[in-house]
C-alpha cells in the first residue's frame, strides 16, 4: 500500500524523505521526516544506527534529521534495530519485538487509519495535524488542529494565535457538532480517554481508500480515492457553512445557519451591543436580561431554574468540568449549588445519557444542529416564569388553532358525504365501460358486445331477493364475504334465443363479480349452461 524514500514535491528541487502510496495516487505524500531541514541536493542518505536511531545525512556527513529514539546499550542485552514500513503506512523501529520509535507518534498534515490523534498522559506528547506552508514545501504551515485536553476534550483548529473553528467533544455516538451518520460502512470512530491517554481514532470497516488532510489553506477534508476516476473526492469538510466558525454570535449567543441573520440570543439573554449586532457584528454576544439570584446572599442558588435548548452543539468545554458516573439529575443540583455554574449536559447521550458535563464560564460557540444533545442554561427564576407562561400561552393559541382546523374539516367532509350520497341517489343506472372477451373450451375467441346500461338494485331489492340474507339462500363463501343465489326472471320462447341469452348472461354475472359478487356461469361447459338455463323457473 506505502513506500517510503526521498522526493521532492511538486516543482521544488527540495530533497525529503517520505511516506506515500505506491499503487494508487502516486506522489500522495502522508508523512515527512525532514519537514523544515530539506536536502538541497540528491546526496541524502538515510541509517539506523546500532543504538535504534534514525538519522538522515547529506553530503559532508552532515545530519540533517534524528528520531532520537536511542535505547541504553549494555553487554548482557545488545540492541538488535530493525526498520520496518508496516502496511498502514507506519514506519517502525524495533528492537527484536519492542518498538522504540513510530512515525504515527510525530504527525504531519495527514491522519491515516489507526493514527491515535490525542495526548499520551505519561510522556506528555502531543499527536496533531499541521499543515504544509504550501503544496511545493511541507514545512509547517500556519495551520494546526489539536485535539485539546484543557478541560474536556474536544479538537480546535487554529491558524496562529487564532482559533477559527471548534469540533465539539465525544457525546457517546459522535462529536458534538459534526453530522452522525446512521449507518456508517465506511468508517467506525473510536475515543479513548484514562489516565494513561486521550485520543480519538478511526479504522476502516471497508476496502474504501481514505485519509484526513489539512490543507496548506486551512481545510479539514475527509478524501475518498475513487479508482474509476484515479482521484481524490471530499467525502466530508470539518467547515461546512459559516455557523463552523468559532463563536460567531458571541457569548451566550447562538448560531442557525436556517435563520436569517444567523445569530440569536439564547432564551433570557439580549444583544450586548444592540447597533453592533444590527450591523451584523454579533462578536459581543450577548447578556442576561435579569441577574441571577445565586452569588447575591440568596444562598446555593435556590432563587434560580434551567432552561432546555434542544439539539444544539455543546459551548466551547475548555472551561467546563466533567464526571462519567453522575446522573443528569444529580448534575443540575451540582450546577444549582455552583454559582459560577453557567448550564450543563448529559456526557454521554447514548443508553438514554449518563454523566455530567457542567459549564463554569461564558457559553461560547454554540449552534442549533437536527441532531447532537440538549443543553440547560442556568436563568434567574423570574425569567423562567415568564418564558414559562410565554410558552404556555403560545401552546393554547397553537391548540385553538388545531381545534379550528379540524372542526372546519370535519364540517367539508360532512358536506362532501352528503353530496355524493345526493348524487349517488339521483343515478339508477351505470354505464358499462370497454369490451369483455368470454373464452369458451374450444377457444374461439367470441367477443361480445358491451352492455348499454347495468341496473343497479339497493340494499332493500338485494334483501328481497335473498329473503334478508337467509341462511337456506347462502350457497358459499368467498373472499370476499358469503354468496347468496336469487332467481332471474325471465322469458325463453325458443332455443334460438339460448345463446344470445347465454351470453348476456354470462357477461352480466362478469360484471357483477367485479362488483364482489361470483359468477355461477364461468367457467361452466356450454351444455351445462344450456341445462341449466332450461331449468330455470319461467314466469310471464
Amino acid at each position: 500500500m506505502f513506500e517510503f524514500g526521498f522526493f521532492s514535491p511538486g516543482k521544488s528541487k527540495n530533497r525529503y524523505l517520505g511516506i506515500w502510496y505506491k499503487k494508487i495516487s502516486h506522489g500522495t505524500v502522508v508523512w515527512v521526516a525532514n519537514r523544515n531541514t530539506p536536502i538541497v541536493d540528491t546526496s541524502g542518505m538515510l541509517k539506523l544506527t546500532r543504538h535504534g536511531n534514525l538519522v538522515i545525512r547529506s553530503g559532508g556527513n552532515l545530519l540533517v534529521w534524528s528520531s532520537n529514539s536511542t535505547v541504553s546499550v549494555g553487554s548482557d542485552n545488545p540492541v538488535v534495530a530493525r526498520l520496518q514500513l508496516v502496511d498502514n503506512g507506519n514506519l517502525v523501529v524495533w528492537d527484536e519485538n519492542k518498538m522504540i520509535w513510530q512515525s504515527f507518534d510525530y504527525f504531519g498534515d495527514t491522519l491515516l487509519p489507526g493514527m491515535k490523534f490525542g495526548k499520551d498522559l505519561v510522556t506528555g506528547l502531543q499527536r496533531f495535524l499541521t499543515s504544509w506552508k504550501s503544496p511545493d514545501d511541507p514545512s509547517i504551515g500556519e495551520y494546526r488542529n489539536i485535539h485539546d485536553t484543557s478541560g474536556y476534550p474536544q479538537t480546535l483548529g487554529w491558524k496562529g494565535d487564532v482559533l477559527l473553528g471548534r469540533l465539539g467533544p465525544w457525546n457517546g455516538l459522535g462529536f458534538s457538532g459534526f453530522p452522525l451518520e446512521k449507518e456508517n460502512k465506511i468508517y467506525s470512530s473510536e475515543f479513548v480517554m484514562n489516565e494513561k491517554e486521550i485520543y480519538h481514532a478511526y479504522a476502516l470497516t471497508s476496502s474504501v481508500v481514505q485519509r484526513v488532510v489539512l490543507t496548506w489553506d486551512g481545510k479539514t477534508l475527509f478524501l475518498h480515492w475513487i479508482e474509476r476516476i484515479k482521484d481524490w473526492i471530499v467525502y466530508a469538510n470539518a467547515v461546512v457553512d459559516s455557523c463552523d466558525r468559532f463563536s460567531l454570535c458571541g457569548p451566550f449567543g447562538i448560531c442557525s445557519i436556517n435563520k436569517h441573520p444567523p445569530c440569536t440570543c439564547m432564551q433570557g439573554f439580549e444583544p450586548r451591543d444592540p447597533e453592533a449586532w444590527e450591523a451584523s457584528d454579533w462578536a459581543s454576544g450577548c447578556i442576561r436580561k435579569r441577574p441571577l439570584q445565586c452569588g447575591n446572599g440568596s444562598g446555593y442558588g435556590n432563587g434560580d431554574g434551567f432552561w432546555k435548548i434542544a439539539r444544539v452543539k455543546v459551548p466551547d468545554t475548555r472551561r467546563a468540568w466533567h464526571n462519567a458516573s453522575m446522573t443528569l439529575g444529580e448534575c443540575e443540583m451540582a450546577c444549582k449549588r455552583n454559582c459560577s455554574c453557567t448550564g450543563y449536559t448529559s456526557l454521554d447521550i447514548s443508553n438514554e445519557g449518563s454523566g455530567c458535563l457542567m459549564w463554569l464560564d461564558e457559553l461560547l460557540d454554540t449552534r442549533e444542529y437536527d441532531v447532537n444533545q440538549d443543553i440547560y442554561i442556568r436563568m434567574a427564576a423570574s425569567e423562567l416564569e415568564g418564558l414559562v407562561d410565554s410558552l404556555f400561552s403560545s401552546n393554547e393559541n397553537k391548540r385553538i388553532i388545531v381545534a379550528v382546523l379540524l372542526t372546519s374539516t370535519a364540517v367539508l367532509l360532512l358536506f362532501a358525504v352528503a353530496y355524493a350520497c345526493k348524487k349517488i341517489k339521483k343515478t339508477p343506472h351505470m354505464k358499462g365501460q370497454g369490451k369483455f372477451h368470454v373464452p369458451d373450451d374450444k377457444n374461439t375467441g367470441l367477443h361480445m358486445e358491451q352492455l348499454d346500461d347495468l341496473q343497479c338494485f339497493s340494499l332493500y331489492e338485494v334483501a328481497r331477493a335473498t329473503c334478508n340474507f337467509s341462511i337456506s339462500n347462502k350457497i358459499g363463501q368467498g373472499g370476499f364475504g358469503s354468496v347468496y343465489k336469487v332467481t332471474f326472471i325471465m322469458l325463453i320462447k325458443q332455443n334460438a334465443l339460448l345463446i344470445p341469452l347465454m351470453n348476456k348472461l354470462h357477461k352480466l354475472l362478469i360484471i357483477l363479480k367485479e362488483r364482489n359478487l361470483l359468477g355461477c356461469v364461468e367457467g361452466w361447459k356450454r351444455n351445462s349452461c344450456e341445462a341449466a338455463l332450461r331449468n330455470i323457473p319461467t314466469r310471464a
